[in-house]
């Protein structure tokens, strides 16, 4: 069965389509860093709950405050203090950042606006400021703290544990199989003609990046028997990658061995470059990507078409790489235009610029450089679109 060659937006719209979001659970607010909210979280009490003294200083009511005429001290507060002083009339309660404000107190002057005799209190200024933190400044109650498919973060977490909550809804991590096909592929130790599996510990890593759970992680031979015998004893995953195994050759065997398995191909090539020799299917609710053996294209591939769909099976915001603008440093030249190239750049910023340069050979690309189809080379010094390896 034949399929149609898609564009990389095209092709990425069709992967998203058929990504789900794996199922939700609650979760440890404090090992939760890095996850994707699954549903909004909402403060179960407002920040600051209680009316919080902005300053050290002295509490007062306005009204009964005069600038150089004294005042009795009759109290204090201190930060943790659950237990107010009984209010007297025209008198002040000295508090100390992040003391309880007693209601009756509608102003907190700082010590250094005062002059304290033993056990009285002139203010010399009277601020215009309250200095008092009243209730929900930073947070009301109800109010949405992390939304669904935000990435949490640090201050997330402050935020959510300052409100009350003590855990969150997140999303399952992705159950992800990965298949290094080649009968010249080992995992250590290669003798002359093998070569080690690299692609097996690149997609890990990049897998482990995403927030996906790599459940197993084979080399496979060249040999449909042997694949699909793997295939069929697989734990039940969300996606399925494998490399190699993708051109026309005699030994490549992944498109007709998923075929056989019944995966439904939804295309078979892009009209990208790398990505002519690549794959996506799907069976029931598993995804498979078929990337080819190069592990250059297998990481550009990966962050434009698998990592978009990791994130959405953890229901992102915004799956899709992230794009922008940078100035390159250096020339960029492919062999043929005709079909959009994608190219590892590294990205830097200075003096508040974006500037890109090709990646070398062995160096992990920090951004991918989106060649236009009519473009055989860019040229130092112009815009380049870039796509952002992590965002």
């Amino acid at each position: 069965m034949t399929t149609p060659d898609l564009d990389l937006d095209q092709a990425t719209a069709l992967i998203l389509r058929q990504s789900q979001a794996t199922p939700s659970h609650s979760h440890p607010l404090l090992t939760s860093c890095g996850r994707l909210c699954a549903h909004p979280l909402e403060a179960s009490m407002a920040i600051p709950h209680f009316r919080q003294s902005a300053m050290d200083g002295f509490a007062m009511r306005r009204s009964e405050v005069q600038e150089g005429v004294a005042l009795p001290i009759c109290g204090e507060i201190a930060a943790g203090t659950t237990t107010l002083p009984t209010r007297k009339q025209d008198c002040v309660i000295r508090i100390m950042t992040g003391g309880m404000v007693p209601d009756w107190c509608d102003l907190v002057v700082p010590f250094e606006n005062c002059q304290e005799h033993s056990r009285s209190l002139t203010v010399e200024r009277i601020p215009r400021r309250s200095h008092i933190r009243e209730i929900g400044t930073d947070v009301n109650k109800g109010q949405v703290i992390i939304a669904a498919g935000e990435v949490i973060t640090p201050g997330h977490m402050h935020l959510a544990a300052t409100a009350g909550a003590a855990a969150v809804q997140i999303h399952r991590r992705p159950r992800i199989a990965i298949l290094c096909t080649g009968s010249e592929l080992v995992e250590r130790n290669p003798l002359p003609g093998q070569l080690v599996s690299g692609n097996l510990f690149l997609l890990t890593g990049l897998i482990s990046q995403a927030g996906g759970k790599v459940v197993t992680a084979v080399t496979v031979a060249d040999d449909e028997h042997t694949m699909s015998n793997i295939l069929a004893e697989l734990p039940e995953v969300d996606m399925v990658i494998t490399t190699g195994g993708m051109g026309p050759g005699k030994y490549d065997l992944v498109s007709q061995v998923l075929h056989k398995a019944g995966v439904t191909i939804l295309y078979r090539q892009l009209q990208l470059r790398p990505g002519k020799s690549t794959l996506f299917g799907v069976d029931k609710q598993t995804l498979f990507f078929g990337l080819p053996g190069p592990p250059p294209a297998v990481r550009v591939l990966f962050h434009e078409l698998v990592r978009p769909a990791i994130l959405a099976q953890q229901n992102a915001m915004a799956p899709r790489p992230a794009a922008l603008q940078a100035q390159l440093t250096a020339n960029l030249a492919i062999r043929q235009k005709g079909i959009l190239n994608l190219k590892g750049g590294i990205l830097t910023l200075h003096k508040g610029k974006a500037l890109v340069r090709p990646a070398g050979r062995h160096e992990a690309a920090s951004c991918i450089i989106l060649v236009p189809a009519h473009r055989r080379c860019l040229k130092k010094g112009e815009l380049a679109t870039i796509h952002l390896t992590e965002s």
